[in-house]
Protein backbone atom coordinates (compact mmCIF):
# COMPACT_ATOMS: atom_id res chain seq x y z
CA UNK A 1 0.00 0.00 0.00
CA UNK A 2 1.40 3.40 -0.99
CA UNK A 3 1.39 6.51 1.15
CA UNK A 4 -1.19 7.96 -1.19
CA UNK A 5 -3.60 5.04 -0.77
CA UNK A 6 -3.11 5.10 3.01
CA UNK A 7 -4.03 8.75 3.03
CA UNK A 8 -7.11 8.08 0.87
CA UNK A 9 -8.23 5.49 3.42
CA UNK A 10 -7.78 8.08 6.18
CA UNK A 11 -10.00 10.48 4.22
CA UNK A 12 -12.63 7.81 3.62
CA UNK A 13 -12.53 6.77 7.28
CA UNK A 14 -13.19 10.36 8.39
CA UNK A 15 -16.06 10.75 5.91
CA UNK A 16 -17.46 7.34 6.88
CA UNK A 17 -17.37 8.23 10.58
CA UNK A 18 -19.34 11.41 9.87
CA UNK A 19 -21.94 9.54 7.83
CA UNK A 20 -21.10 11.36 4.60
CA UNK A 21 -20.12 8.19 2.73
CA UNK A 22 -23.69 6.90 3.07
CA UNK A 23 -24.87 9.50 0.56
CA UNK A 24 -21.99 9.85 -1.92
CA UNK A 25 -20.26 7.53 -4.40
CA UNK A 26 -16.55 7.20 -5.09
CA UNK A 27 -16.00 7.37 -8.84
CA UNK A 28 -12.99 7.99 -11.07
CA UNK A 29 -9.72 6.08 -11.18
CA UNK A 30 -9.59 5.29 -7.44
CA UNK A 31 -12.43 2.83 -8.04
CA UNK A 32 -9.74 0.59 -9.54
CA UNK A 33 -8.03 0.37 -6.15
CA UNK A 34 -11.19 -1.17 -4.71
CA UNK A 35 -11.97 -3.31 -7.78
CA UNK A 36 -8.54 -4.87 -7.39
CA UNK A 37 -9.40 -5.76 -3.78
CA UNK A 38 -12.88 -7.02 -4.73
CA UNK A 39 -11.55 -9.31 -7.47
CA UNK A 40 -8.52 -10.45 -5.42
CA UNK A 41 -5.85 -8.34 -7.13
CA UNK A 42 -6.02 -9.44 -10.79
CA UNK A 43 -3.15 -8.08 -12.88
CA UNK A 44 -5.64 -7.04 -15.59
CA UNK A 45 -7.03 -4.19 -13.46
CA UNK A 46 -4.50 -1.32 -13.58
CA UNK A 47 -3.12 0.11 -10.34
CA UNK A 48 -3.97 3.72 -9.57
CA UNK A 49 -1.49 6.51 -10.23
CA UNK A 50 -3.38 9.76 -9.81
CA UNK A 51 -3.90 12.52 -7.27
CA UNK A 52 -7.50 13.05 -8.39
CA UNK A 53 -10.26 11.68 -6.14
CA UNK A 54 -13.80 12.13 -7.46
CA UNK A 55 -16.93 11.86 -5.34
CA UNK A 56 -20.34 11.69 -7.02
CA UNK A 57 -23.33 13.26 -5.32
CA UNK A 58 -26.47 11.63 -6.76
CA UNK A 59 -28.98 13.87 -8.50
CA UNK A 60 -31.36 14.65 -6.93
CA UNK A 61 -29.25 14.76 -3.75
CA UNK A 62 -30.67 12.73 -0.88
CA UNK A 63 -28.45 13.80 2.00
CA UNK A 64 -29.76 12.31 5.22
CA UNK A 65 -28.13 14.69 7.68
CA UNK A 66 -26.14 17.90 7.71
CA UNK A 67 -22.38 17.27 7.65
CA UNK A 68 -19.72 19.95 7.36
CA UNK A 69 -17.45 18.20 4.89
CA UNK A 70 -15.00 21.14 4.49
CA UNK A 71 -14.36 21.07 8.26
CA UNK A 72 -13.61 17.35 8.11
CA UNK A 73 -11.20 17.92 5.23
CA UNK A 74 -9.59 20.89 6.98
CA UNK A 75 -8.63 18.60 9.89
CA UNK A 76 -6.86 16.42 7.31
CA UNK A 77 -4.93 19.47 6.03
CA UNK A 78 -6.87 19.97 2.82
CA UNK A 79 -7.01 23.52 1.52
CA UNK A 80 -10.03 24.82 -0.43
CA UNK A 81 -9.16 25.94 -3.96
CA UNK A 82 -11.76 28.30 -5.43
CA UNK A 83 -12.40 28.78 -9.11
CA UNK A 84 -13.71 32.33 -8.96
CA UNK A 85 -15.20 32.54 -12.48
CA UNK A 86 -17.48 29.55 -11.83
CA UNK A 87 -17.73 29.60 -8.03
CA UNK A 88 -16.69 25.96 -7.72
CA UNK A 89 -14.46 24.80 -4.83
CA UNK A 90 -12.23 21.72 -4.82
CA UNK A 91 -10.04 20.53 -1.93
CA UNK A 92 -6.27 20.20 -2.32
CA UNK A 93 -3.61 18.35 -0.34
CA UNK A 94 -0.03 17.48 -1.39
CA UNK A 95 -1.15 13.82 -1.69
CA UNK A 96 -4.65 14.13 -3.16
CA UNK A 97 -7.13 16.55 -4.74
CA UNK A 98 -10.84 16.04 -4.05
CA UNK A 99 -13.60 16.99 -6.48
CA UNK A 100 -17.34 16.75 -5.97
CA UNK A 101 -19.37 15.97 -9.08
CA UNK A 102 -23.08 15.57 -9.82
CA UNK A 103 -25.02 14.31 -12.86
CA UNK A 104 -26.07 17.23 -15.09
CA UNK A 105 -29.67 16.47 -16.02
CA UNK A 106 -32.10 18.20 -18.34
CA UNK A 107 -30.83 21.52 -19.64
CA UNK A 108 -28.01 21.52 -17.09
CA UNK A 109 -26.45 24.43 -15.20
CA UNK A 110 -23.75 25.50 -17.65
CA UNK A 111 -20.61 26.52 -15.77
CA UNK A 112 -22.48 27.18 -12.54
CA UNK A 113 -21.92 24.51 -9.85
CA UNK A 114 -24.71 22.85 -7.90
CA UNK A 115 -24.95 23.88 -4.26
CA UNK A 116 -25.16 20.99 -1.78
CA UNK A 117 -25.96 22.87 1.45
CA UNK A 118 -26.34 19.84 3.72
CA UNK A 119 -22.72 18.88 2.96
CA UNK A 120 -21.49 22.51 2.78
CA UNK A 121 -19.92 21.87 -0.64
CA UNK A 122 -20.76 22.57 -4.25
CA UNK A 123 -20.44 20.16 -7.14
CA UNK A 124 -19.63 20.31 -10.85
CA UNK A 125 -22.41 19.04 -13.09
CA UNK A 126 -21.32 16.63 -15.84
CA UNK A 127 -23.25 14.63 -18.42
CA UNK A 128 -23.48 10.82 -18.37
CA UNK A 129 -22.80 10.51 -14.62
CA UNK A 130 -26.32 9.24 -13.99
CA UNK A 131 -25.10 5.91 -15.39
CA UNK A 132 -22.67 5.66 -12.47
CA UNK A 133 -25.25 6.56 -9.84
CA UNK A 134 -27.82 4.10 -11.22
CA UNK A 135 -25.72 0.95 -10.76
CA UNK A 136 -23.65 0.83 -7.60
CA UNK A 137 -22.05 -1.70 -5.28
CA UNK A 138 -20.72 -1.48 -1.74
CA UNK A 139 -17.40 -2.79 -0.53
CA UNK A 140 -16.15 -2.88 3.05
CA UNK A 141 -12.40 -2.49 3.38
CA UNK A 142 -10.59 -2.05 6.70
CA UNK A 143 -13.94 -1.34 8.35
CA UNK A 144 -14.89 1.39 5.86
CA UNK A 145 -18.02 1.02 3.71
CA UNK A 146 -17.51 2.60 0.29
CA UNK A 147 -20.08 2.87 -2.51
CA UNK A 148 -18.71 2.51 -6.04
CA UNK A 149 -20.20 2.14 -9.51
CA UNK A 150 -20.50 -1.49 -10.55
CA UNK A 151 -17.47 -2.35 -12.72
CA UNK A 152 -19.71 -2.80 -15.79
CA UNK A 153 -21.08 0.73 -15.40
CA UNK A 154 -17.58 2.09 -14.77
CA UNK A 155 -16.26 0.53 -17.99
CA UNK A 156 -19.16 1.55 -20.22
CA UNK A 157 -19.08 5.11 -18.87
CA UNK A 158 -15.43 5.40 -19.88
CA UNK A 159 -16.25 4.24 -23.41
CA UNK A 160 -19.06 6.81 -23.59
CA UNK A 161 -16.86 9.75 -22.59
CA UNK A 162 -13.75 8.56 -24.44
CA UNK A 163 -12.67 11.46 -26.61
CA UNK A 164 -14.30 14.10 -24.41
CA UNK A 165 -11.26 14.30 -22.12
CA UNK A 166 -9.16 17.39 -22.83
CA UNK A 167 -6.13 15.98 -21.02
CA UNK A 168 -4.62 13.47 -23.46
CA UNK A 169 -2.65 11.62 -20.76
CA UNK A 170 -5.80 11.07 -18.70
CA UNK A 171 -7.68 10.11 -21.84
CA UNK A 172 -5.08 7.43 -22.59
CA UNK A 173 -5.13 6.11 -18.99
CA UNK A 174 -8.92 5.98 -19.00
CA UNK A 175 -9.00 4.11 -22.28
CA UNK A 176 -6.41 1.58 -21.10
CA UNK A 177 -8.38 0.99 -17.90
CA UNK A 178 -11.68 0.61 -19.76
CA UNK A 179 -10.23 -1.97 -22.15
CA UNK A 180 -8.35 -3.95 -19.49
CA UNK A 181 -11.20 -4.04 -16.97
CA UNK A 182 -13.86 -4.63 -19.62
CA UNK A 183 -12.01 -7.59 -21.12
CA UNK A 184 -11.38 -8.93 -17.61
CA UNK A 185 -15.13 -8.81 -16.88
CA UNK A 186 -15.78 -11.01 -19.89
CA UNK A 187 -13.98 -13.83 -18.05
CA UNK A 188 -16.70 -13.89 -15.35
CA UNK A 189 -20.24 -15.06 -16.19
CA UNK A 190 -21.94 -12.84 -13.60
CA UNK A 191 -20.01 -9.76 -14.70
CA UNK A 192 -20.71 -10.54 -18.37
CA UNK A 193 -24.43 -10.53 -17.60
CA UNK A 194 -24.11 -7.20 -15.78
CA UNK A 195 -22.18 -5.75 -18.72
CA UNK A 196 -24.96 -6.73 -21.12
CA UNK A 197 -27.78 -5.64 -18.80
CA UNK A 198 -26.16 -2.27 -18.26
CA UNK A 199 -25.56 -1.75 -21.97
CA UNK A 200 -29.12 -2.52 -23.06
CA UNK A 201 -30.49 -0.18 -20.37
CA UNK A 202 -28.74 2.81 -21.95
CA UNK A 203 -30.22 5.34 -24.39
CA UNK A 204 -29.56 4.50 -28.04
CA UNK A 205 -27.26 7.51 -28.50
CA UNK A 206 -25.08 6.30 -25.64
CA UNK A 207 -25.01 2.80 -27.10
CA UNK A 208 -23.82 4.21 -30.42
CA UNK A 209 -20.96 6.07 -28.70
CA UNK A 210 -19.92 2.85 -26.98
CA UNK A 211 -20.19 0.84 -30.20
CA UNK A 212 -18.04 3.33 -32.11
CA UNK A 213 -15.31 3.39 -29.47
CA UNK A 214 -15.32 -0.38 -28.93
CA UNK A 215 -14.94 -1.00 -32.64
CA UNK A 216 -11.73 1.04 -32.57
CA UNK A 217 -10.29 0.11 -29.19
CA UNK A 218 -11.54 -3.36 -28.13
CA UNK A 219 -12.68 -5.86 -30.71
CA UNK A 220 -12.98 -8.41 -27.90
CA UNK A 221 -15.73 -6.48 -26.10
CA UNK A 222 -17.23 -5.36 -29.42
CA UNK A 223 -17.53 -8.99 -30.58
CA UNK A 224 -19.18 -9.96 -27.28
CA UNK A 225 -21.97 -7.40 -27.75
CA UNK A 226 -22.31 -8.21 -31.44
CA UNK A 227 -22.60 -11.95 -30.79
CA UNK A 228 -25.31 -11.28 -28.18
CA UNK A 229 -27.27 -9.18 -30.68
CA UNK A 230 -26.77 -5.88 -28.85
CA UNK A 231 -25.44 -4.19 -32.00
Amino acid sequence: MTGQSKFLLAVLKALDKSGALEDIILIGSWCQYFYRIYFDYPHRIPAVRTMDVDFLIPNPPRIRKEINVPEILKKLDFVPAHDYPSGYTKYVHPELELDFLIPDLGRGRGDKPYEIPRLHVNAVGLRYLNLLQSRTMEITHKGIKVRLPEPAAYVLHKFIIQGRRKNKDKQKRDLTAAVEIGEFLLEDEVEKEKLMATFISLPKKWQLLIKRNLEIHSRHIFDFFEEKGAF
